[in-house]
């Protein structure tokens, strides 16, 4: 293989990062349906997301205007110095990509000052999700504190325990970091 295309090989796909658009939701709710594995809200709740809590959330648009991928999150209101983030969505053909680490640093770039924790929640058989904000963290410098949150048994069907992944408190240069 020759330089370039070794360059070429292990360069990430190029997409732009920006807020979620109303016009993105049908898009949102699209990409859950279709990827599986997460839980699929109505599409109301993607273009009513995507057009009140954008300054919470992120999209990955490709280079011919596909959406790759999404982070829809919000800022607790007893807890305004936090954001969590609720769902991480990545496109099939984005994954393996490091897509989804590079719209959590892009989301918590775009955060004010007094934001000095990122939040999820995470059920115990999502490793990729752990792995995520375990690793976010550790580049970060900074503490990734994981507890119980929401038990199993608050559910009306078969959905697993969320436990809450905390991870701060950051600072300006640690939003900023990769």
């Amino acid at each position: 293989m020759s330089p370039e295309a070794a360059q070429a090989a292990t360069e990430k796909p190029a997409v732009q990062f920006r807020r979620p658009r109303a016009e993105d939701g049908a898009a949102m709710w699209r990409l859950v349906k279709e990827m599986g594995g997460l839980e699929l809200n109505s599409a109301y709740f993607y273009v009513l997301f995507a057009k009140d809590f954008a300054d919470t959330g992120v999209v990955a648009e490709s280079e011919d205007g596909r959406l790759a991928g999404f982070i829809a999150g919000h800022r607790p209101p007893e807890r305004p110095d936090a954001v969590f983030v609720w769902q991480v969505g990545v496109a099939p053909w984005m994954r393996r990509q490091g897509l989804a680490r590079r719209m959590l640093d892009a989301l918590l770039a775009a955060q004010p000052a007094e934001v000095r924790w990122l939040e999820a929640t995470v059920s115990p058989d999502n490793a990729a999700s752990m792995q995520l904000f375990r690793s976010s963290a550790r580049d970060r410098g900074v503490d990734c504190q994981e507890s119980e949150y929401l038990g199993a048994e608050l559910f009306p069907n078969s959905h697993e325990a969320e436990n809450l992944f905390r991870i701060g408190p950051l600072d300006t240069e640690s939003k900023n970091q990769s």
